[in-house]
């Protein structure tokens, strides 16, 4: 894989990996869409459209929003998307700048990063009790507001949907016996993207975090894909910077709301 196209694959991992079961993608010359069915988000990449095509854009993507009934899209916009003035017209036309979730850097991994604590155990959830007990952490993790979660019965389900599928893999990480962490890996032929990486404030600041990151750097070599990919906050990117990940690209994140009609 060269560098090139690994750096492409930080910017829209979308376009490479294959959708699990219960999302959709909708790529066109101009971006590609992504959100899961009845879920809270939808991803807008690789946005490359023609000076005249911007409001048709946001109208293909509200369109998507509603057909999968996703709530939020996420813009994500680079150095390289068009036109010029994209982010003006896109903020013009009712899209909005969320307060310390605007600026992310694209990272990407080639070189085997540090293992984890030897206390600290690392693996994808095998139960649905282990996959509830693991998003409600990450929930926890990110103090995200009652209506961005899920309930038990409705996590069940998302579990039972994507058993087995080979799109994504959901990590937990135990430190001591007890839950500590969460993190998915989206599987591509390129490499593994990285997303919701979390550690329980108890347990933050021994190593959780790290090791989730192995887990899924040793995922990547196993398909032979050795690459991680991740878009990372104020937070998590200077971690990830000491772990090795070199920056490829700035993301300025703007972000539309489905109205309830």
């Amino acid at each position: 894989m060269t560098r090139a196209e690994l750096e492409e694959f930080v910017e829209a991992p979308s376009a490479f990996a294959p959708a699990g079961p219960g999302t959709m993608t909708l790529s066109t010359p101009g971006l590609v869409l992504r959100g899961d069915v009845g879920g809270t988000w939808a991803g807008v990449e690789r946005i490359r459209l023609e000076d005249d095509g911007v409001d048709d854009a946001v109208e293909t993507v509200r369109d998507f929003m509603r057909t999968t009934r996703t709530k939020i899209a996420s813009w994500w916009l680079t150095e390289l998307s068009t036109p010029s003035d994209v982010e003006e017209r896109l903020l013009a036309g009712g899209l909005v700048v969320v307060e310390g979730d605007y600026h992310l850097d694209g990272l990407l991994l080639t070189d085997e990063p540090p293992a984890g604590p030897p206390d600290v155990v690392t693996r994808p959830v095998e139960t649905v009790d282990e996959y509830v007990a693991a998003t409600e952490s990450m929930y926890e993790s990110f103090d995200l507001p009652a209506g961005r979660r899920a309930d038990p019965a409705a996590l069940a389900a998302e579990f039972e949907l994507r058993r087995g599928a080979d799109a994504e893999v959901v990590y937990a990480a135990w430190l001591d016996g007890e839950l500590a962490g969460y993190a998915r890996a989206m599987l591509s032929p390129r490499g593994v993207f990285m997303s919701g990486g979390s550690t329980l404030p108890s347990a933050r600041g021994r190593g959780v975090y790290r090791a989730l990151v192995r887990a899924r750097w040793d995922a990547a070599v196993a398909r032979g894909t050795p690459a991680l990919a991740v878009s990372a906050g104020a937070m998590s990117a200077p971690i990830l910077r000491r772990l090795g990940f070199e920056k490829t690209c700035q993301f300025r994140r703007l972000q539309d709301v489905r109205s309830s009609g």
